[in-house]
């Protein structure tokens, strides 16, 4: 009778024979069979065929697959020379990766690549060093953001000086997006100087183009943003006849007025309260559509500001509408729970023609062009998430039954105040952002795509959900 670490070797040389290499390589590893000799020998060839699969998945960008093959070859033993050369082939790709993501302005994407080597101890110095240039552009992205137009620039020498290479094409990049912060830097600095002026006037109009230019270019400027809340009640409080704020220029105690930088605007200035108010021609944010069995079609906007308008290609606004509209006809901008509509070309709110932006109320109806008509709804008194509804003949492009502009969080149930009523449902589903992504929370069992899942989970993109009394697709578009 053969003894037991025999038959061991046996089943594993049967198993790598049928390409069962994981399945070898765990019998091979067994304290009862891994010291005897012809263990050993077959490990070799388990080794062998484990680093060529690791080779042929880590080239096809199948990573943690590739990477597994890697590690069990390494237990294993042997092949040392072949899996260092793969490992130092990985981690020069991985690297490459990182730098074409930094060349399509994808920090994000470069950093997340930096971190998988950081986990598996490898590129050494070079990834160090990208990772400090990685950081310096997305600290300079923050500054932008946050109107520190000329510490950007200056971050970004820093990131330019630590290349590489002096002539990559990445430094070129650099240096243009330098040049532009300086010039920004210098409108950043007339705006302010302008839109504190008005506020001390307490010209609300003037303050509300002002601070919408200044935040084209600024999208985080505090003072613009605190001045353009402060002009959105008076505007608002204006409608109903009661009294405007007071002490309009403590807007600015403690806070700086001349920053900022970033998107670029399409305005020269903002004069007029009649002035053109169109937005910086950017392509649409993030969208979903949720296609809910037995309700409809709702698209959901991720973005704090949106677009109106007619359909274009490539797509230019979040909320195409087949009608005779311009290709960019309206914005929308949520700030905290309110939300401001401003015009680029006619608009009306409740049957009055829009000069300038205004606050909505809870039930509006919205008038774009001649004939398109929008009910806009904050139906959860504490949820800032509304919903715009077509009360016109009109169709969206995706053909949908709602559009759900989301905040933190979008409720789909069969109750009045839910974003979206699917009224055949015992269960509320709630939809909760997580960055620009999606989980969700709900006391029914739900699979998506076929499978159990951690609600905590972050959604795929595109994905099924369903349960015992709902289902639905989401879209990612």
């Amino acid at each position: 009778m053969f003894p037991s670490w025999r038959i061991k070797i046996r089943e594993a040389r049967r198993a790598l024979d049928a390409g069962r290499c994981d399945e070898a390589s765990k019998l091979l590893q067994r304290e009862s069979v891994r010291e005897f000799l012809p263990a050993k020998r077959l490990s070799e060839e388990v080794a062998t065929q484990l680093a060529d699969r690791a080779q042929k998945r880590l080239v096809a960008g199948e990573s943690s697959a590739g990477w597994q093959d890697l590690n069990l070859a390494a237990q294993l033993g042997g092949r040392e020379k072949q899996l260092s050369e793969l490992r130092q082939a990985y981690a020069e790709r991985s690297l490459e990766r990182v730098r074409h993501f930094l060349s399509c302005g994808e920090t994000a994407l470069a950093s997340q690549q930096i971190k998988k080597l950081e986990q598996r101890r490898l590129g050494g110095d070079a990834r160090r060093a990208w990772k400090l240039i990685v950081e310096l552009i997305a600290r300079a992205k923050r500054l932008a953001r946050e109107g520190e137009a000329v510490a950007a620039a200056e971050t970004l020498e820093r990131a330019k000086a630590m290349l590489p290479n002096a002539k990559d094409p990445i430094a070129g990049q650099i240096g243009k997006r330098q040049d532009e912060l300086r010039e920004q830097a210098v409108k950043i600095g007339q705006l302010a100087t302008e839109l504190h002026e008005e506020v001390s006037r307490q010209s609300w109009n003037l303050v509300l183009s002002l601070a919408e230019a200044l935040l084209e270019l600024a999208p985080e400027h505090r003072s613009a943003r605190q001045a353009r809340r402060l002009a959105w009640k008076a505007v608002g409080l204006d409608a109903t006849g009661d009294r405007r704020p007071a002490s309009p220029t403590a807007l600015f105690v403690g806070g700086r007025r001349g920053d900022r930088l970033d998107l670029q605007t399409t305005r020269n200035g903002a004069r007029s309260a009649n002035m053109d108010t169109k937005t910086s021609q950017r392509p649409p944010g993030k969208r979903h559509v949720a296609w809910i069995d037995g309700v409809g079609g709702y698209l959901i906007c991720l973005d704090d500001e949106i677009t109106i308008g007619q359909p274009s290609a490539p797509p230019s606004v979040d909320i195409p509408i087949l009608a005779d509209l311009s290709r960019r006809h309206a914005s929308l901008r949520r700030d905290g729970e309110s939300y401001v509509l401003s015009p680029i070309h006619r608009v009306s709110v409740d049957g009055v023609p829009l000069s300038g932006p205004t606050v909505l109320n809870n039930g509006a109806l919205i008038e774009v062009g001649e004939t398109v008509k929008i009910r806009f709804r904050q139906p959860h008194a504490l949820s800032a998430t509304a919903v715009l509804t077509l009360e016109s003949h009109h169709k969206t492009e995706p053909a949908v039954d709602g559009i759900v502009l989301m905040s933190d969080s979008c409720i789909f149930g069969p109750h009045s105040h839910s974003h979206v009523c699917c009224r055949d449902w015992t269960e509320d589903l709630v939809f909760i952002r997580r960055g620009e992504g999606l989980t969700f929370r709900t006391a029914a069992t739900v699979e998506v795509d076929g499978q159990p899942v951690d609600p905590q989970a972050l959604l795929p993109g595109n994905c099924r959900l369903e349960a015992e009394n709902f289902a639905m697709s989401l879209e990612d578009l």
